[in-house]
């Protein structure tokens, strides 16, 4: 059981709750590296109340998304059960559900943090563990046990950045100092860098000197204190106009385009007699069946 992996899933943004509720079943029972799951799909259906044809379907899209991988096959009773493996590095790509710098955690109250606190946070007599000077919730007071808030300021923090400079390791074509390489990201990130964006510019510049040799390329360090995977971000799109999508389609109607009938449902056809651009009759000419 890892509460650090079921903390990273549990804020990301995995597409579905379905997915994310097996998900995070999963890294309920996986090491804190995410390996080591053995849970078949029939435990799962059956501990989820849920079909065990809903746990296959959503078990492939998580697989076909690159959060889990299959490592390997364990004999059982009625066959074997597959060995799964979370990918932290992908997970720690997922959009984040909330923002980072949440004002206060679920489980604490009044208009400010909780004073630092000189005593154990569980002062029962006799307690083996020493005094603490902090915070009992402080990310480094390794005496403390984990709220059952689980909020922001617990250790998937600390997971999330080990994950990522795993990650631009693998991806970066020329490491340097590694001391230096983490401090560099480490001061990026303070600076409020996009951990994600700075992955898929390194994953960029790798591409583009993949026929270069290496000492053309950048030391990761200096690369990172440069900024450099600011050079490969990618311009959002303009949002799409409905109207304008409706005015199109409408024309194409009225002109009964050889292509309509076959590209334009009946229930789209159907949006643009609702908004008035064309008409029943319009549609029927240019062989919609409504």
């Amino acid at each position: 059981m890892s509460n650090e992996v079921q903390a990273l899933v549990k804020r990301r943004v995995v597409g579905s709750g379905t997915k994310k509720t097996i998900l995070a079943y999963m890294a309920d029972a996986a090491s804190d590296d995410g390996s080591g799951i053995w849970t078949s799909k029939a435990n799962i259906a059956a501990d989820l109340e849920i079909s065990t044809r809903a746990v296959q379907i959503n078990i492939a899209a998580i697989l076909d998304a690159g959060l889990l991988v299959e490592v390997g096959q364990k004999k059982c009773r009625r066959g074997y059960t597959i060995e799964y493996n979370i990918n932290l590095a992908a997970v720690l790509l997922l959009p984040p559900t909330r923002e980072r710098d949440s004002p206060l955690p679920q489980h604490v109250g009044g208009e400010s943090r909780s004073p630092l606190n000189d005593v154990h946070p569980t002062p029962e007599p006799g307690s083996p563990l020493p005094l603490n000077d902090v915070h009992p919730n402080h990310p480094f007071n390794h005496n403390r046990t984990l709220c059952s808030a689980d909020a922001d300021h617990t250790q998937d923090l600390d997971l999330d950045f080990l994950v990522l400079v795993a990650e631009f390791e693998r991806i970066y074509p020329r490491m340097g100092d590694a001391e230096k390489t983490e401090g560099a990201l480490t001061a990026a990130i303070g600076d409020g860098a996009d951990p994600r964006e700075i992955l898929a510019g390194a994953k960029a510049y790798a591409a583009e000197n993949a026929d270069n040799r290496p000492q053309y390329l950048k030391f990761s360090e200096n690369w990172i204190n440069e900024k450099l995977w600011t050079r490969h971000r990618v311009k959002p799109r303009s949002a799409v106009d409905p109207q304008k999508i409706l005015e199109i389609r409408a024309t194409d109607i009225r002109e009964a385009k050889p292509w309509v009938c076959r590209s334009i449902t009946g229930h789209a056809a159907g949006e643009c007699i609702t908004a008035g651009p064309v008409s029943f009759q319009d549609c029927k000419n240019a062989g919609i069946a409504i």
